[in-house]
């Protein structure tokens, strides 16, 4: 029981950290954390698609936010990398922080939801899906969903392969819930089968063949 609460406490504190740093970096294209315990301190990769304001000037911006980070969450040694996204339209989070903002600036959902597909798309993604929910339209909330492509939607690949990213989008009527999920071009699934043509050698058969008629010639003078 000891092993499973410190598990369970260390996945929670995962999430508060994931969710204050993608309050806190939300204007500079947050895209997801991973956070590595080692005995000298604790690793956080934050991916960002501009690292430079991260950083910030002479290092000013990364040293705040490792000091709130620390004091925060009672991280000893806190060790903070920034890694660049290079295909912002590839990563969910930064797809659905997209998403609300455009819901957030009065856009409609649908003409939303259907730009940010044809992004995801045209970078080259196998599939993708946004659902929103929330107060659309009326008193009511519902949920609709849109998608393009090919995603695997159960079992260890769609748990593996497909990337998932939330927001919120907060409006005058409510609060409206986006999720996004991606399946990138390069990934290769289990049911995808690849033959590959064996290529026959024809000047190896061509000696074989030769070395065969010496030996016979050889055979029928000796005999």
């Amino acid at each position: 029981m000891v092993i499973e609460r410190k598990i369970i406490e260390e996945n929670l504190k995962n999430t508060s950290i994931a969710e204050y740093l993608a309050k806190y970096l939300e204007r500079v294209g947050f895209g997801g954390v991973d956070i590595k315990r080692s005995p000298l301190g604790t690793r956080i990769i934050v991916k960002v698609e501009t690292p430079g304001l991260v950083i910030g000037r002479k290092g000013r911006s990364i040293r705040e936010l490792t000091k709130d980070l620390g004091e925060t969450f009672n991280i000893e040694n806190p060790q903070i990398e920034v890694e660049e996204i290079k295909n912002p339209e590839l990563n969910a989070i930064v797809m659905a922080h997209r998403t609300a903002s455009d819901l957030e600036r009065g856009y409609h959902h649908r003409r939303t939801a259907y730009k940010i597909l044809r992004k995801i798309m045209d970078t080259g993604a196998k599939g993708a899906e946004i659902v929103i929910s929330g107060k659309l339209s009326g008193g009511r909330s519902r949920t609709v969903r849109f998608t393009t492509g090919y995603l695997k939607k159960c079992g260890e690949p769609a748990q593996r392969l497909v990337d998932r990213g939330y927001s919120i989008a907060r409006l005058k009527l409510g609060v409206m819930g986006v999720t996004v999920k991606i399946m990138p071009s390069d990934v290769i699934l289990p049911d995808e089968v690849y033959l590959i043509e064996e290529k026959e050698d024809k000047g190896e058969d061509i000696i074989i063949k030769e070395e065969a008629k010496e030996e016979i010639k050889k055979e029928a003078k000796e005999e």
